[in-house]
């Protein structure tokens, strides 16, 4: 079967013999390199001649663990106080003894009100001629560094009960310059509380607020730096809504007096 048979010369079946051979055995060779190429030790990111491939940055190449720590504030940073939200046109706040508040002075003299007979419809409004309104100051002097208490009272003069709004928006204690030019701090610039408060105000019996002033000056809407108040002499004025009462005064001394 190995000798050539045709009608041709031998030497022509021998050469179609050897170009099948040749052909057979490329043919096996460009598969044996094709399969080292693909199943041949590789990284995910390289091709085939070894270059090196780089991932997109914003693309995730594996689901995130669970487990592992996310990007934001440190648990010690918020447990410290440290980290604090951004804040654009923030201003001072107020600290709570300085926000108005209902107050019964230790040892105040009440009057005993005699009791009247009050109308079928009920107790009128009261009106500003019908209070009587002023400011008072625990102690005339202190000094520099101590917390002033400043007192708003609001007293029915009349006999008869009457009805008013007492919205603390609606009250103010204001602190001024001695010679009442330059007005310094208010209840209302850094304690913006308001709301309905109607009160039956009985004949004789005050009604006060009072706050505990920090010695820092304030503006409308608390913007701007707060500075501590020198030692000299201030006066205290307070309001319900229009009915200004008339001023007090008392004085700041040095750290030392």
């Amino acid at each position: 079967m190995w000798e050539p048979v045709g009608p041709l010369p031998a030497s022509v079946y021998w050469r179609r013999r050897c170009t099948a051979v040749a052909v057979a055995v490329l043919l096996i060779g460009a598969a044996v390199w094709g399969a080292a190429v693909l199943l041949g030790p590789r990284g995910a990111g390289s091709t085939a001649d070894g270059t090196t491939i780089l991932a997109p940055s914003n693309v995730a190449l594996s689901a995130p663990d669970p487990s592992a720590p996310q990007q934001g504030p440190s648990s010690s940073a918020v447990a410290s106080g440290t980290t604090e939200p951004a804040s654009i046109g923030s201003t001072p706040a107020a600290t709570a003894s300085e926000q108005l508040r209902p107050d019964v002075t230790p040892g105040r003299a009440i009057p005993v009100a005699t009791p009247v007979p009050v109308p079928a419809t009920g107790p009128v409004p009261c009106t500003n001629a019908m209070l009587d309104v002023t400011a008072e100051v625990d102690r005339p002097a202190y000094r520099v560094g101590e917390h002033p208490v400043l007192r708003l009272v609001m007293v029915n003069a009349t006999d008869q009960p009457c009805v008013r709004d007492l919205d603390p928006a609606r009250q103010e204690i204001v602190v001024w310059s001695g010679d009442g030019k330059t007005r310094l701090w208010s209840s209302n610039d850094c304690s913006p509380v308001a709301g309905v408060d109607l009160r039956t105000m009985v004949p004789a019996q005050p009604v006060v607020s009072a706050v505990t002033w920090a010695g820092k000056t304030s503006v409308p809407g608390c913007t701007g730096p707060r500075t501590v108040v020198p030692a000299g002499a201030y006066r205290v004025m307070t309001r319900l809504d229009d009915d200004i009462s008339a001023p007090v005064p008392f004085l700041l001394g040095g750290s030392g007096s």
